[in-house]
C-alpha cells in the first residue's frame, strides 16, 4: 500500500511517524505540510517546494496555493491512503480529490478544541469521507465524538511515541553542568523552561506578568529558558521584546534542535512551566517530565491519563497562582525531584514509539 503523510516537519511527529513505519517495511511518503519538500525511502523530491516557493510570499493567499500543489501531488502519484495531520478547512477546497482515495486524518488536539463553531460544523463532510480519524488521547476522541454525535466507530486513539525519550536515555549520564555549558545556560541558576515553542497558546505574556512579581531573593536563583524555535514569527518578535523589557535573567531558543541537543535542552532544565490555553497529549511536556523536571501546568489541560497513570506534576488553576507555586517548588526542590523518577517508567510506556506504533500500523492496515 502506498500511503503518504502530510505533516509539518519541523513539529516531528510526521517524520517520526514515516521513520517508524520504513522500518517495518511500509511504502510511506512524508509531505511537509510547510514547505511541500516530498521524503520518499530517505530522497526528497523539492519540484513542489521550488514551485511553490514564490506564491508561499502571497500574504494572505499562500495558503490556497498550497492545497492547489498539495492536489497536484496527489493526483501525479496515486497514493492509496493519505493520512492529513492537523485537520483544516482547507482541505475541503480538494475533497474531490481525497474521495477517490483512502485518508485518514489525524488530530493533535488544538485543531479541535481552538475551531470556532462554524468552522467545526464546516468540516463536517470532511469527517464522514474519512476512512479513519485518530486522536492522541481518549479524551479529546471523546470531546469529538460527543461534539458531532457520530464517527464512534471510526475513532481511534493512536499515540505518537516520543524519539527524544531514546536520546534522553543515552544522554542521561552526562553531568547538568557540562549539558548546561554545553547549551550556554548559567550553571549556578536553577533553570526553568517556559513553555516549548512560539505560538500565542502558550499564554508567554501573562506568564512573564506572573513571574515578574516573584520576591527579589527568589528571581536571583532563576534562570528562566523560553524555546522559541517554531510557531508564529510574529508573535515570537512580541515576546522577545516584552522579555527585553522585564526584570527576568534569561534566554531564548530560537534554532529548532534535534536529536541529542532536543534531548539536552530537557536534560539541562530543572523546572518546566506548561500552561497551554488548550492541549492534546503534549509531547514536549512528557519529555521534561522523562528529564526529571519537575513541571507546573495548569489544572484546565486535559491531561487526566497522567493522573490516572500516577505521574508526578503540579497543577495550578489560573496563572496568577504560578510565583507561589513556583515559590513552594523552589523550597522543597530536592525533596520533590526525589520524587520524579517514578515518571520514567510511566511515560516510557505511554509514549516510546515501540509502544505505540501498533496502533499507527493497524490503523494504516485497515485503511
Amino acid at each position: 500500500m502506498k500511503t503518504l503523510i502530510i505533516a509539518n516537519n519541523t513539529i516531528v511527529f510526521g517524520k517520526e511517524l514515516q521513520n517508524e513505519l520504513l522500518q517495518k517495511n511500509y511504502e510511506v511518503s512524508l509531505l511537509d505540510f510547510e514547505t511541500l519538500m516530498l521524503s520518499t525511502n530517505g530522497k526528497e523530491d523539492d519540484r513542489f517546494q521550488k514551485a511553490f516557493a514564490p506564491y508561499k510570499k502571497i500574504s494572505k493567499l499562500h495558503m490556497f496555493f498550497r492545497i492547489y500543489f498539495i492536489k497536484k501531488i496527489l493526483k501525479q502519484y496515486h497514493f492509496d491512503c493519505v493520512n492529513i495531520h492537523y485537520s483544516r478547512w482547507i482541505y475541503l477546497l480538494i475533497l474531490p480529490t481525497l474521495k477517490q482515495m483512502r485518508y485518514i486524518i489525524t488530530f493533535y488536539g488544538s485543531d479541535f478544541y481552538r475551531s470556532t463553531p462554524f468552522i467545526k460544523r464546516l468540516q463536517t463532510p470532511l469527517y464522514q469521507n474519512a476512512k479513519a480519524l485518530t486522536f492522541t488521547n481518549p479524551l479529546t476522541k471523546e470531546a469529538f465524538v460527543n461534539h458531532y454525535h457520530d464517527f464512534d466507530a471510526k475513532s481511534y486513539v493512536c499515540r505518537f511515541g516520543l524519539k527524544t525519550l531514546d536520546y534522553i536515555d543515552k544522554n542521561r549520564s552526562r553531568s547538568k553542568v557540562e549539558i548546561k555549558n554545553h547549551l550556554g545556560y548559567a550553571t549556578d541558576k536553577i533553570t526553568v523552561t517556559c513553555g516549548y515553542n512560539s505560538t500565542s497558546g502558550q499564554q508567554h505574556f501573562k506568564m512573564i506578568t506572573a513571574l515578574e512579581t516573584l520576591e527579589p531573593t527568589i528571581l536571583e536563583q532563576l534562570q528562566f529558558i523560553f524555546p522559541l524555535t517554531y510557531g508564529n514569527a510574529s508573535h515570537k518578535a512580541r515576546v522577545k521584546q516584552r522579555l527585553q523589557k522585564s526584570s527576568l535573567n534569561y534566554l531564548t531558543l530560537e534554532e529548532f534542535l534535534y536529536t541529542d541537543d532536543n534531548a539536552a535542552i530537557k536534560l539541562a532544565s530543572d523546572i518546566m512551566i506548561n500552561v497551554l490555553e488548550t492541549d492534546s497529549f503534549s509531547g514536549s511536556m512528557q519529555e521534561f517530565l522523562y528529564a526529571d523536571n519537575l513541571v507546573i501546568t495548569g489544572s484546565w489541560l486535559p491531561y487526566e491519563l497522567f493522573d490516572r497513570e500516577g505521574i508526578s506534576y503540579l497543577k495550578i488553576d489560573q496563572i496568577d497562582d504560578l510565583p507561589k507555586t513556583l515559590t513552594d517548588a523552589i523550597a522543597q526542590y530536592h525533596t520533590k525531584r526525589a520524587q520524579l523518577q517514578t515518571n520514567r517508567e510511566i511515560i516510557y510506556k505511554l509514549s516510546s514509539w515501540t509502544n505505540n506504533i501498533t496502533s499507527w500500523s493497524n490503523t494504516y492496515e485497515n485503511c
